[in-house]
């Protein structure tokens, strides 16, 4: 599980530096932890985050039913899921604006999604992860550091993974 970790990190750090130099520097300058929140699923789970996630690394998924760029990253989203999901979770976040439980329920059933979905009612947790506009990819350690945050799906993850 260590090695995993590592490697990842190490992805995700070379992806960094590669495309975001701005972003790859303010990382190194400052290591953020991730926010902690009460996780009520829309398919009736219920847990802390990051306090129940913490064997092994955790990809926070903020989307919405009407964001076209989300209709194009949660394939690869439940295809991470489906593939790595004992190395790596998974919990997705809809932001809750201009969207309803109904429309994301939905979505869950078109997407065919099996990992922990919230509904944002109040943006609290988007607001905490700093989420303006969607999707936004948040990569959390098992030590709640935050290792990735971004608007484009870490390309590259599958591989720190399978290594």
């Amino acid at each position: 599980m260590q090695n995993t970790t590592s490697r990842l990190i190490g992805i995700i750090l070379l992806l960094l530096a590669v495309n975001w130099p701005a972003v790859a520097q303010k990382q190194r300058q400052a290591v953020q932890q991730a926010a902690s929140f009460h996780f009520s699923g829309l398919n009736g789970e219920s847990f802390d985050f990051p306090a129940q996630r913490a064997d092994k690394p955790t990809l926070l998924y903020f989307w919405a039913t009407w964001c076209p760029y989300c209709k194009k990253a949660t394939p690869r989203v439940v295809k991470l899921h489906e593939q790595f999901s004992e190395q790596i979770n998974v919990l997705a976040v809809n932001v809750g604006i201009n969207d309803s439980v109904a429309k994301a329920q939905q979505y869950l059933r078109d997407y065919d999604i099996h990992f922990p979905v919230a509904f944002d009612h109040e943006s609290q947790i988007s607001q905490a992860y700093h989420v303006f506009g969607t999707p936004v990819f948040v990569i959390v350690s098992q030590s709640g550091q935050i290792l990735y945050r971004g608007h484009r799906y870490p390309d590259g993850i599958e591989q720190a993974l399978t290594n």
